[in-house]
C-alpha cells in the first residue's frame, strides 16, 4: 500500500470535525505517513500525535472562552459564538485595550496536552503551515525546521488571526497559515506523497487539484456549513465531531448519502425506489424540515420520518396561509419581482411545492428562481412520490 498524508485544514472550532474523523480513521485501521494542518488542524495534528484520541475528546469536550482568551475584565458576552455582532463592543474593546485579544490561556491549554517530545519522537511526521508577516510568504515547517522547545510557538503563529495580539519568534511575525493554504496539501504533494486524505472545514471546497501527478485525493467535506470560526457551544461542537465522524466513513464507501447518513444497503433500497435524483430531493426536504442528521438512517425510518415532517409543514402551512400572504407571493413570481422569499425553510418549501403543481397544471409561462431552492423539481416530484405511499 502507497503511504498516505493527511492534511488538516484550519477553520476554528469547526475544527471539532476533525477530531470525529480521527475516530472513523481509527476503526478503520487508517494509518498515515504524515500529518500536516493549518491553524485549527496544526493543532488536531498535534494532538494526534501526542496525547491520544480520548485526551483530544476531553479537550474540546470541556472548551471554554476562558481557556482559549483572556479579557482585561470580565466580559459579557451575550452568545457562544464570540465572532458574533453581539459580542463586537465587547471584543472591539479588548483589541483597544490590549493591542489584539489575548490567547495567553490558549497557549497554556495546548501545552497541558501536546508533548513536544512525543510528537518529535512518533514515527508520522508532523507539519504545519504558517505565513511571515515580515516578507508576507508561505512558511511551511516539517518538525525538524521546529527548533526544540518552540513547537507550541509555532502552532499560536499558524493559528494567528487578525485580531489576536502579535505572534513574534526570533524577530519574525507570523500570520494564520490560512492566508497561504487553508487545507496544507502541498505541503505532503512535494514530500513526494500521492495519496494524500484532506479535510476541509470551509463551507465550499477550498481545495483545488489541478494536478497531473496522478495524485489521489480523498476529500472529506461535509457541505453543510458547520458554524461559525469561534463558536464555543458544545452541542454544536458535538454535533460537528459527529458529521466529521459520519462523513469520513462516506469518504471510504462504508457509509452513503449527499446530507445524511445511510449504509450501503439500505441506500440501495432507496435507489431502487426512487433513483437517484429524488433520493436527492429526499435530503434536500429533509435539510428544509430540520431533520437530524446525526443518526445513520434505515431507509424506511428515513421515510417515514421526512414523510411525516412533510405533513405536518403542509397543515401548519394551510393554516398560516394568510399571514404568508401566498397569493401576493404567487403573483410577484409571476410578474418577476421576487427576489428574497421570507418563510420559514420548511414553509418556503411547501410554498414552492404548491407553487410547482400549480405551474405544472395551469401551463403557466414564469418560471421559480432556482435560487429560492436548489432541486426544486426532484424534492417537488420525491414528496409527491412519498405522498402516494
Amino acid at each position: 500500500m502507497s503511504r498516505i498524508g493527511l492534511a488538516l485544514g484550519g477553520g476554528g472550532t469547526r475544527g471539532a470535525f476533525e477530531i470525529g474523523a480521527w475516530k472513523a480513521f481509527r476503526e478503520l485501521g487508517i494509518e498515515f505517513a504524515a500529518i500536516s494542518g493549518t491553524s485549527i488542524g496544526a493543532i488536531n495534528g498535534a494532538l494526534m500525535l501526542s496525547c491520544g484520541y480520548d485526551r483530544a475528546v476531553e479537550l474540546w469536550h470541556n472548551l471554554q472562552y476562558e481557556q482559549c482568551l483572556s479579557f482585561s475584565t470580565p466580559p459579557n458576552l451575550k452568545s457562544s459564538d464570540l465572532l458574533t455582532l453581539k459580542n463586537s463592543d465587547v471584543l472591539a474593546r479588548e483589541i483597544l485595550a490590549q493591542g489584539g485579544l489575548d490567547t495567553g490561556p490558549l497557549r497554556e491549554l495546548l501545552l497541558s496536552y501536546i508533548d513536544e517530545k512525543a510528537v518529535r519522537a512518533n514515527p508520522v511526521r508532523f507539519g504545519l503551515m504558517t505565513v511571515q508577516l515580515n516578507e508576507l510568504r508561505p512558511e511551511p515547517l516539517w518538525i525538524e525546521d521546529i527548533p526544540t522547545g518552540h513547537l507550541i510557538d509555532f502552532i499560536m503563529a499558524s493559528a494567528h488571526l487578525p485580531g489576536l495580539q502579535p505572534v513574534e519568534i526570533s524577530g519574525k511575525r507570523y500570520l494564520d497559515g490560512g492566508f497561504a493554504e487553508n487545507v496544507p496539501v502541498s505541503m505532503l504533494r512535494r514530500q513526494g506523497f500521492r495519496h494524500v486524505v484532506a479535510i476541509d472545514l470551509e463551507p465550499r471546497v477550498s481545495v483545488r487539484c489541478p494536478w497531473e501527478d496522478n495524485t489521489q485525493l480523498t476529500l472529506i467535506h461535509d457541505r453543510q456549513d458547520l458554524g461559525s470560526l469561534l463558536d464555543l457551544d458544545q452541542d454544536l461542537i458535538r454535533r460537528n465531531q459527529r458529521l466529521g465522524y459520519l462523513d469520513t466513513l462516506k469518504a471510504f464507501d462504508q457509509l452513503n448519502g449527499e446530507y445524511y447518513a445511510f449504509s450501503q444497503a439500505d441506500y440501495q433500497l432507496l435507489l431502487r425506489e426512487f433513483g437517484p435524483d429524488l433520493i436527492s430531493g429526499l435530503e434536500q426536504a429533509a435539510l428544509a424540515f430540520e431533520l437530524d442528521r446525526s443518526p445513520v438512517y434505515a431507509a424506511d425510518a428515513f421515510l417515514t420520518q421526512v414523510r411525516t415532517l412533510h405533513l405536518s409543514a403542509r397543515q401548519k402551512y394551510e393554516l398560516k396561509r394568510k399571514e404568508l400572504q401566498v397569493e401576493s407571493k404567487i403573483h410577484a413570481v409571476a410578474s418577476g419581482t421576487l427576489h428574497v422569499l421570507r418563510m420559514q425553510p420548511d414553509m418556503r418549501l411547501e410554498f414552492l411545492a404548491e407553487l410547482t403543481t400549480s405551474l405544472e397544471q395551469n401551463r403557466h409561462p414564469f418560471k421559480i428562481p432556482l435560487k429560492l431552492f436548489p432541486n426544486l423539481n426532484w424534492t417537488t416530484r420525491a414528496l409527491q412520490r412519498l405522498e402516494m405511499m
